[in-house]
């Protein structure tokens, strides 16, 4: 998988995808699954555009997040670049319809968005050190908030 970090004025690109069984659409960075034979740079473009129709290039790597939740047989890898816009500056607009919103939020605001572990805590890490690419391992036994299967205990903010 690929995802990226997109600023504007010091305001975090999300968007809310509805995921299958769960209730409310859950917030994440624009990105995806690879196709066969895709690269990563082309995926990144790919799910950008079809997420938030914004032209983009990856700058450099701000992390690799690894998860593993052996009870369900998954085993992810995902790579997170920095981005920047290509060309001239659009307003976001989803062309795929699992898209329920896009946002551009104040950094300080993300990580109430960003519910699961495997996305808030290396966002947060990404953030704090923008210059330091890290490495994440989460497993879904030791996970407080999974990615799929959240406890509906918060309202969408």
């Amino acid at each position: 998988m690929a995802s990226g970090l997109l600023l504007r004025h010091r305001r975090l690109l999300l968007v809310a995808c509805h995921y299958p069984g769960e209730q409310r659409p859950l917030w994440v960075l624009p990105g995806g699954r690879q196709r066969p034979a895709e690269s990563l740079d082309a995926t990144l473009r790919r799910e950008f555009a079809e997420e938030t129709s914004l032209r983009i290039r990856p700058v450099r790597l701000a992390y690799v997040s690894e998860s593993v939740d052996t009870a369900l047989g998954r085993h992810v890898v995902n790579v997170t670049f920095w981005v920047e816009e290509s060309g001239a500056r659009r307003t976001p607009a989803a062309r795929d319809r699992r898209v329920a919103e896009i946002r551009f939020v104040p950094l300080r605001r993300a990580g109430a968005l960003l519910e699961a572990d495997v996305l808030r805590v290396p966002v947060a890490a990404a953030v704090g050190a923008p210059r330091t690419p890290q490495y994440f391992f989460f497993d879904a036994a030791a996970t407080r908030v999974p990615f799929l299967g959240r406890p509906d205990t918060r309202r969408e903010r």
